[in-house]
This record gives structure tokens, C-alpha cells and sequence, in this order.
């Protein structure tokens, strides 16, 4: 009787400890100021700053907003430039004023486009989702200004 309580109480010494490694691994990957995978594959504001100096570039401010850094440059000029890749997003050319969502949707309705969801303006364009007149999805891209679809794809 004494040899299985014995038995029993390292069964559940064994397993607690492996329970209490497996959290304490855990808690050490995603503590205070530890990054996710993510995160480790954006460049830093540093490295940032020294590609677009390379570029010819004269840096004043540079600001991270998600996946994206938000540059000011000594000439003025404000840049979108992707965290993971250095490259420039490019932004729409000013032209009036911006198509509001439901001129968005009447455009996509007049270009054969049905089933279209609430557009949303993400990194200086209009992105939807919306089915042609062949039944397929697609994943939308618009010019701010002119509705003109920049990039599609197929869902």
C-alpha cells in the first residue's frame, strides 16, 4: 500500500514539474520586452533611418504606425514606407477631394461588382471585398480619389 502512494505522489511530482516548466517556458517568450516573431522581422527606426539616408534621403522624423513607418523628410515630403521590407508604399496623387464609401460602392455596383462589404481606407486606398458578374471573390484595391482599382485579388 505504501509503494503505490508512493508511486502516486512522483507521478504527480513528475507532472506538476512538467506543468510548471511548460508555463515558465511561456512566460519567458512573451514577457515584458520581448518581441514576437513578427515584430523581430520589422526594422528598427535606426535601421530605417539609415536606409533611407542611403537613399539620399534627409530624415527629420520617422514614426511606426503597425507595419509601416510614417517618414518626414527635410524637403517637405512625407513617405509611407513598409517596416519589413524598407520600400516605399506609394501614396495617390492629390485630386480634389476623396470618393466617399457610398460612391466607392456605386462605382464597384457600375463596374458589375455585387455582394461588395463596407470599403475601409487602409495605407492611402479604398480596400473591399466584392463577387463579378462570373460569381467570382475578389479582394479589392481602389484609388482614393478616382475609384480606379489598383490591385486585385482572387479570393
Amino acid at each position: 500500500m505504501q509503494r503505490n502512494t508512493l508511486i502516486l505522489r512522483l507521478v504527480v511530482l513528475v507532472g506538476t514539474l512538467v506543468v510548471a516548466a511548460v508555463f515558465l517556458s511561456g512566460l519567458f517568450h512573451t514577457g515584458p520586452g520581448s518581441t514576437s516573431r513578427s515584430e523581430a522581422r520589422l526594422l528598427s527606426p535606426e535601421q530605417m533611418e539609415e536606409r533611407l539616408e542611403a537613399a539620399g534621403h534627409e530624415v527629420v522624423s520617422l514614426r511606426r504606425e503597425g507595419g509601416l513607418y510614417h517618414v518626414h523628410l527635410a524637403d517637405g515630403q512625407r513617405l509611407w514606407v513598409d517596416a519589413g521590407s524598407g520600400q516605399e508604399i506609394a501614396t495617390p496623387e492629390v485630386r480634389g477631394n476623396a470618393l466617399q464609401d457610398p460612391e466607392v460602392v456605386r462605382l464597384l455596383r457600375e463596374a458589375g461588382f455585387e455582394e461588395i462589404s463596407p470599403p475601409r481606407w487602409r495605407r492611402g486606398a479604398f480596400e473591399t471585398e466584392a463577387t463579378d458578374k462570373q460569381g467570382q471573390r475578389w479582394r479589392l484595391r481602389l484609388d482614393t480619389y478616382s475609384g480606379d482599382i489598383l490591385e486585385r485579388e482572387a479570393l
